[in-house]
């Protein structure tokens, strides 16, 4: 993490300081929850819609931390010892792109609108078996999150893997001015973020800022099949970049058929000798590997390195996560959703052996004014696609329900109830929906943890 001096990160930012304390001590940390506050670490108030950070800077010097921001609109100052800055935002983000840049790793940055975490996952299980790597932690892919996850690089670090997230434009293009990457990808093309953006082609323009903050003669990959992303690039100058393509008819590509058993998938890529052995589910998840494994090799590692890093790759959790309960299966991939990766889901639960197929979802949130046909459409798909038996929850999962002709539930309490007997059979149950349904719940309720 970070270890700096107070007169460093003052310098650092362009600050001032106010208040008495002595300049060579060390902050350990950067922290701007308070009630994360650990011995020494720097408190960073941001001012939200609702709460102002600035409420609880003195409990937290009171509670060990070493020293606060203070943004110079807030007067009078306050008598203790602060850092005083125009903006603690900016502030934070200044001081983390300082850090990084005297830190000086290879600088990986991932986004898309499905596959991000996944493709980061696997960069960094690759990546960890020849270099000191780190990378985004949960979802801190924000214009707060990234600065966090920056400030617990170690010293040491070679490697940084950088999730980034967005929902308006502009976002990634904030993003890509603290961590400018060395190499940057974009794995696909959703509908998510439709009702802010208005089409896919607008969230393609947002997500190719990625590109343009990619630095000079730096690699880009993309998704080969996301339409959107090749008109965009039809528009930029990308003259000092190296461009790549994945998935069919890419420059790289998987060159078999995929295959399923309950480890994971097995499929060949058109850049390796040896077959890949890739722990997740989805033949989705082969075309999150693609550009992980081009990267790998650009940057001279070993092909066993790369191998290796797929077939023990450890996800983030609920994403495409296979649980043995009872005489079933749970693939948990509730972290969240949108009609392109629900229907990647519903591929996936066929793909793997059992007596009957089971879908549990939810609903998809910020789709805009074709919502309420974005749902019908995987209640249709999954109904073509031969799932067995859907259950759904949410107000707009009727359409889902009805889509399929299945169940509809007003909780999750009664889909739990009407689904535990399914637990004593050979079935497997995938369960989906938006992060904020909270069908991670449900999942646990299954696995006999603590109902809502």
């Amino acid at each position: 993490m970070i270890v700096k001096t107070i007169h460093e990160i003052t310098n650092m930012m362009h600050a001032t300081l106010h208040g008495d304390i002595d300049d060579t001590k060390k902050i350990h940390g950067v922290v701007i929850d308070s009630r994360q506050v650990t011995k020494d670490v720097l408190y960073v108030p941001i001012i939200g819609q609702r709460v102002d950070g600035h409420t609880f800077a003195k409990q937290t010097i009171e509670d060990g931390a070493l020293i606060s921001l203070w943004q110079k609109d807030h007067v009078p100052y306050p008598d203790f010892p602060v850092i005083l800055v125009d903006d603690t935002l900016r502030a934070m983000q200044d001081l983390s792109k300082a850090y990084l840049d005297e830190l000086h790793p290879l600088v990986i940055g991932v986004t898309g609108s499905n596959g991000k975490t996944s493709c980061k996952d696997m960069l960094y299980s690759i990546f960890s078996q020849e270099k000191r790597t780190q990378k985004t932690l949960g979802n801190r892919n924000s214009e707060i999150g990234l600065p966090l996850t920056i400030f617990d690089f170690d010293e040491d670090i070679e490697v940084a893997i950088l999730e980034m997230g967005m929902e308006n434009k502009g976002e990634i293009t904030q993003l890509t001015s603290i961590a400018q990457p060395d190499i940057s990808v974009i794995t696909s093309i959703g509908s998510a973020h439709m009702e802010n953006l208005g089409g896919k082609l607008q969230i393609a323009q947002a997500k190719c800022e990625i590109l343009e903050g990619t630095k000079e003669n730096g690699l880009f990959l993309y998704n080969y099949e996301s339409k959107e992303i090749q008109e965009v690039l039809c528009t930029l100058d990308t003259e000092n970049k190296k461009i790549v393509s994945f998935g069919q008819c890419g420059d790289v590509s998987i060159t078999s058929d995929i295959e399923y058993d309950k480890e994971g998938i097995v499929f060949n890529c058109n850049i390796l000798d040896t077959p890949v052995h890739l722990r997740a589910f989805g033949d989705f998840q082969a075309m999150n590997a693609l550009p992980c494994i081009y990267i790998a090799k650009a940057c001279h590692l070993k092909e066993e390195s790369i191998l290796n890093g797929l077939k023990n790759l450890e996800m983030t959790k609920m994403r495409t996560q296979l649980i043995s309960v009872k005489n079933a299966y749970i693939l948990d991939d509730t972290y969240k959703s949108n009609p392109e990766s629900a229907k990647a889901a519903i591929d996936t639960l066929m793909e793997l052996p059992a007596n009957k197929h089971i879908a549990i979802l939810s609903d998809m949130l910020d789709l805009g004014s074709e919502e309420k046909q974005l749902h019908y459409d995987v209640g249709v798909y999954a109904k073509e696609k031969g799932v067995d038996e859907l259950y759904c929850t949410g107000p707009l999962s009727k359409e889902t329900a009805d889509g399929f002709n299945g169940k509809w539930y007003e909780t999750k309490d009664e889909i739990y109830e009407a689904c535990k007997p399914l637990l004593d059979k050979d079935c497997i149950i995938m369960i989906k929906g938006s992060r904020a349904m909270k069908m991670d719940t449900l999942v646990d309720a299954f696995r006999g943890k603590n109902n809502e």
